[in-house]
């Protein structure tokens, strides 16, 4: 997260999701995301999101690297 100015963030992240009976995150579903909220009237607001999927075209090591990053996020 980073600070834009007086009330106003910028939030970026890496996103993956367990499909239902299984374990381990699956790689086709990994993603960046990106949000920008503002701070109006002492109530943060979304003013931007964005998922983009994580597909590294071309790049392997990169896909394999995000997945093992959220694989160590999971409990147990």
């Amino acid at each position: 997260m980073r600070s834009l100015g007086a009330g106003v963030v910028l939030l970026v992240a890496i996103a993956g999701m367990v499909p239902p009976g299984r374990s381990e995150v699956a790689p086709p579903t990994n993603a960046q995301q990106t949000l920008l909220a503002a701070v109006e009237d002492g109530t943060w607001r979304i003013e931007l999101f964005q998922n983009t999927p994580a597909q590294f075209h071309g790049r392997p090591e990169l896909v394999a690297a995000m997945t093992a990053e959220l694989q160590q996020l999971l409990p147990g």
